[in-house]
């Protein structure tokens, strides 16, 4: 049902109230776009993986972990050549 308006006081309060509402909106998604942007950058990437490495390594059987740190070993000698 429609409201039914009796003043322009009326409606340019109902005005404002929408404004701030989004506003409130632009920034909740503003500050969403930022989260997102931190959760991806690159330092937070790099941690991410070797936390999941290391767990699957602690996880996983004792001569699984080491041809996995023996891998992991190789390719970071080769990287630093």
């Amino acid at each position: 049902m429609r409201k039914q308006y009796t003043s322009l006081e009326e409606i340019n309060s109902d005005l404002k109230i929408l404004e701030v509402k989004r506003e409130i909106h632009y920034q909740k998604i503003f500050q969403s776009v930022d989260d997102i942007k931190e959760e991806l950058s690159p330092d937070r990437l790099v941690k991410n993986t070797v936390g999941s490495i290391a767990n699957f390594v602690k996880s996983s059987g004792s001569l699984q972990a080491f041809v996995i740190t023996t891998v992991l070993k190789y390719l970071f000698k080769k990287r630093r050549q």
